[in-house]
């Protein structure tokens, strides 16, 4: 199974662009709570992509949002090393207050 779902806080402004082939694309950075062993709270900060009618919609810092989506690779070479991303592209964003 290739999904993800999410709970965190919008931390930054949302970056809204538009690809080259004319496709909307919104980019969310959100903070996700992780417990560590020692019972400590620490976030993680994710970066997801939203597309079409997703990255119309309008999204602000300090938003939580519940997000579930799907998970893809890519790789690049540069040189002798070899770089491999993980990226999470939403299927559904539902704001959940803010």
């Amino acid at each position: 199974m290739n999904t993800f779902n999410i709970f965190g806080k919008i931390i930054e402004e949302p970056e809204k662009i538009v690809t080259s082939n004319g496709t909307k694309m919104c980019k969310l950075k959100v903070s996700v709570n992780k417990n560590n062993t020692d019972q400590e709270i620490t976030h993680d900060i994710l970066d997801v992509a939203l597309f079409r009618k997703l990255a119309e919609e309008e999204y602000d810092v300090g938003q939580y949002v519940a997000i579930n989506g799907k998970l893809t690779s890519n790789s690049y070479k540069n040189e002798n090393n070899t770089y491999n991303f993980i990226n999470l592209i939403a299927n559904n964003i539902e704001v959940i207050s803010g």
